[in-house]
Parts: structure tokens; C-alpha cells; sequence
């Protein structure tokens, strides 16, 4: 009876054990910042815009009146700012004036943590060029 009473209880013992092991596992640790969408895109990258054959920095910064937009400083390299909405790995250029004469509209996709590329259009009101822009860190 003895032997059977320590084995129950060698049993209990092992299963409660589990039972906090996986608790412990379970949990979430971090400060809920981890989904945060927009986070991968910001800072200063170096591009390299074909067929113009352009090297430029652009500025990417959080937009203030809209948490799901980011602003890219410089895009295209015409010294103004483009608004981007993020969808995921994807950032979406509707179509908008960036400078006065200038017009751009595509999209653009995150590769990795040092890498973006965007394929727009530019407008100047007289030709409509298609470009390739190639964002690393």
C-alpha cells in the first residue's frame, strides 16, 4: 500500500511540476512594442534609384496625424516628402504631389531588416518615367 501511496504521489508530483513548466513557458515577455509595423521602416537609407542612376539618402520618419503612414523624406530624390501607408511588409504611394511639378505613385516592399525596394512612377507633367528604387541600411 506504502509503495503504491509513493508512486501516486511521485505521479501528482511529476504532473504539477509540468503543469508550472508549461505556465512559465507560456508566457509573453517584452513590452508590446514587438507588432509594431512601422518600427522596421524608419531611419536613414541609402538608395539607389534605377534607371536614373541616381545614389541618395531618404529620411524615414513616423507621420504624426496618422499612425499606419510614414513619411519618406527625399523620396526620389526631389527634396521633398512622400506619405506611405503600411500594410505589413508592404508600403503603399498613392498617388500625390511631391514637389511642385512632381508626382509619384507605387509601392514598395520590405526584404529584410536592411533592405527595402519600391517600384514607382514619377510624373513631371510631361513624361511618366517608371523606377526601381533599391533602400538598404
Amino acid at each position: 500500500m506504502k509503495y503504491l501511496q509513493k508512486k501516486m504521489m511521485k505521479s501528482i508530483s511529476i504532473t504539477i511540476f509540468f503543469v508550472f513548466a508549461l505556465g512559465f513557458l507560456g508566457c509573453v515577455t517584452g513590452d508590446g512594442n514587438d507588432d509594431d509595423p512601422i518600427e522596421k521602416y524608419l531611419g536613414t537609407w541609402q538608395v539607389s534609384d534605377q534607371p536614373a542612376r541616381l545614389n541618395y539618402e531618404v529620411l524615414i520618419e513616423r507621420n504624426p496625424s496618422n499612425s499606419t503612414e510614414i513619411l519618406l523624406k527625399n523620396f526620389a530624390d526631389l527634396g521633398g516628402t512622400a506619405i506611405g501607408l503600411v500594410v505589413g511588409n508592404s508600403v503603399i504611394i498613392d498617388k500625390q504631389t511631391v514637389k511642385s511639378g512632381y508626382q509619384v505613385e507605387g509601392t514598395g516592399t520590405y526584404i529584410g531588416s536592411f533592405k527595402l525596394q519600391f517600384d514607382y512612377e514619377l510624373d513631371d507633367g510631361i513624361d511618366l518615367e517608371k523606377r526601381k528604387s533599391i533602400f538598404t541600411k
